[in-house]
Parts: structure tokens; C-alpha cells; sequence
């Protein structure tokens, strides 16, 4: 996590309270910064308390004036398949590993994008080697098994920059300044895993407050990547769904590094999609022939498809989230 990010959210909050900017009535109303918003179908953005089982006074009274009962919002969605962190990574491991409110399914991947991080030169070795050696064998045993020793696989998502590729990830922690390289990596990873469980995988974006930049930069890049919204676009889309997201300001080093590397990822990935715009027409023969075979789904979803798959350059557009 970028220091930066955290004097920014120091001063987002006031006197215990959040802080949120001007909304409308809905939105103000309806809203709770506690718990993970829905961005787009399937991927949520949200804070750490995302994790706890509701042991927060504020949370519970929610529950029990809703009818609901003491349970964590991974309990409530288990169609959560990937975890990625986006804050400071010793604060998120030490969640993961010693609280006794959270508690995370075996066949959960998680990940952890965090430039500023060295493992190093961290006091936190042993923990940092359990969740390395534990998320790892799950990561790697999902890629092996759907991508490496999967012959189909380069008909499923596209290339990445030059000379990377998936087989380049050895850890779940997502380390150094390219933060293009990062976003690549990481929304290709979906785009496999979303494809091979269709819409049973969803995905859970975390910051310590679920506001902080580097989140907003990654949802920013899966909007970009699925929905070929611009940078303007999809933070306004997220603004709208979560009010107390920061401004990214182009006047504080940390926000323009995520800005310019944004810009750069939106652009070369237009460009790798329409130098291999044939991957789009076999996903759709693909789906046509799996339809085909269990007898079903019909022309909407082949419509879906192709305007998932539509490559924008603008994002002015309005389009269907699904």
C-alpha cells in the first residue's frame, strides 16, 4: 500500500464518521460503507470488515433490524472464488491468519497487489511464508490445471504485454511499481477463471476501507478490460456505487502513478484485441456449441457475448453490465 493512501484515508474520515461526498438521496440513504458494494455482476469492492463475521456493533444492529442473522458477507455470497487485496499487505495477513472473526473457505484464491511491499524486509517473515506457501498451492493448482497443461487455454483469454504470460506468476503477492504489468496479469487471471466457471465465480476487492486508490485501480481496470469503459467512465460508474471512493489527484505522486499506468493498460489492451480479434469469434463458438450440447441457452446470451466482447475505444457508450 502506497503511504500516500494512508493520510489520504486519515483525512477522508472525520471524528470516527465517514465522510461522504455529495450523492443523491438513494445513494446516501441505501448505502453502508461497511460492507462491499456489487461494482458490476460478480465483482465486488469493499472494506476488511467484508471478512469479519459481523462482529462490528453498527453491522449487527443492521442485521438484526433487517432480519438477518450473524453471518459474514463470504457466508451470505459463496460464489466468491478469488479475494484480491489492494491495501497494506502485513495488515491484511495478519487479518487473514490470526483474527478469529474471519474465517476463508480452502478453495478461496487470494492475492495481494501492493507495489510499495518488500517481503524482505518485513517483520512479519513466518506469516508472510505461511500465506505464501498456503494461497500459492492454491493459485498454482488452478493455473496448471485450467492454463498450463490446458491445450484450449489460448483460445480463452488474450496475450499479455510482450513477453508475459500467466506461467510468469509464482507468488500471490503482486510486488514492484509496473503496476500495468500488475493489472494485466491480475484481469487476465479472472477472465480465465470467469470463463471456466461461468457466472458461479465472483470476485472481492479489498482495501482497509474499501476506498483507497489502488482498489478503485484495479476495479478501474476490469471495467476497462470487460466493458471497454474509459478512465472517466468507470470511475464514475464506481463513484456511483460506492460514494466514499477517493478522488484520484493528479497532484499526488502515488494516485498519478495508478492514472498513468491505467492510460497505458487501456491502451495496449485495445491494441492486443484487435490484433487477435479471432480468440472473441471462438469464445462465441465455444458457448454456441456447449449450448448446443446441453440443449439449451438460446440467442440472448450469444448477444451478451458479443457485446462483452466489443472493443470501444471511448467508452461514451452506454452498455448492458452482465
Amino acid at each position: 500500500m502506497f503511504p500516500q493512501q494512508q493520510q489520504q484515508q486519515q483525512q477522508y474520515q472525520q471524528n470516527g464518521h465517514v465522510y461522504l461526498p455529495q450523492t443523491n438521496f438513494n445513494e446516501s440513504m441505501f448505502f453502508n460503507p461497511d460492507l462491499p458494494q456489487e461494482i458490476c455482476p460478480n465483482v465486488w469492492l469493499g472494506p476488511y470488515s467484508s471478512l469479519r463475521n459481523y462482529s462490528n456493533n453498527k453491522i449487527l444492529e443492521q442485521q438484526k433490524q433487517s432480519g438477518g442473522t450473524n453471518t459474514s458477507f463470504l457466508a451470505k455470497n459463496k460464489g466468491i472464488k478469488m479475494i484480491i487485496n489492494c491495501g497494506t499487505t502485513a495488515k491484511f495477513l495478519d487479518l487473514i491468519e490470526n483474527s478469529i472473526e474471519v474465517s476463508i473457505s480452502s478453495d478461496i484464491m487470494i492475492l495481494s497487489i501492493d507495489p510499495a511491499f518488500d517481503p524482505q524486509h518485513q517483520n512479519e517473515q513466518v506469516l508472510i511464508s505461511e500465506f505464501t506457501t498456503k494461497f500459492n498451492r492454491i493459485l498454482q493448482n488452478y493455473l496448471s490445471y485450467f492454463y498450463i497443461d490446458n491445450p484450449s487455454s489460448i483460445n480463452l483469454i488474450h496475450q499479455l504485454p510482450k513477453s508475459h504470460d500467466l506461467t510468469s506468476i509464482k507468488s500471490p503477492l503482486f510486488t514492484g511499481s509496473n503496476l500495468k504489468i500488475q493489472f494485466f496479469k491480475i484481469v487476465r487471471l479472472i477472465s480465465l477463471f470467469k470463463y471456466i466457471f461461468n457466472h458461479e465465480f465472483q470476485i472481492l476487492i479489498l482495501s482497509e476501507s474499501g476506498d483507497l486508490n489502488l482498489s478503485t485501480g484495479l476495479t478501474i481496470a476490469y471495467l476497462m478490460d470487460n466493458y471497454k469503459y474509459n478512465l472517466n467512465n468507470s470511475f464514475r460508474l464506481i463513484k456511483e456505487k460506492r460514494p466514499t471512493v477517493m478522488e484520484l489527484k493528479l497532484n499526488f505522486y502515488d494516485d498519478l502513478l495508478i492514472v498513468e499506468h491505467l492510460k497505458k493498460f487501456y491502451l495496449e489492451n485495445i491494441e492486443i484485441k484487435v490484433k487477435n480479434p479471432q480468440l472473441l469469434i471462438n469464445k462465441v463458438k465455444r458457448k454456441n456449441s456447449l449450448c448446443e450440447n446441453d440443449g439449451g441457452c438460446g440467442n440472448d446470451g450469444d448477444e451478451d457475448d458479443a457485446m462483452r466482447d466489443e472493443i470501444m475505444v471511448g467508452g461514451d457508450r452506454k452498455r448492458r453490465l452482465h
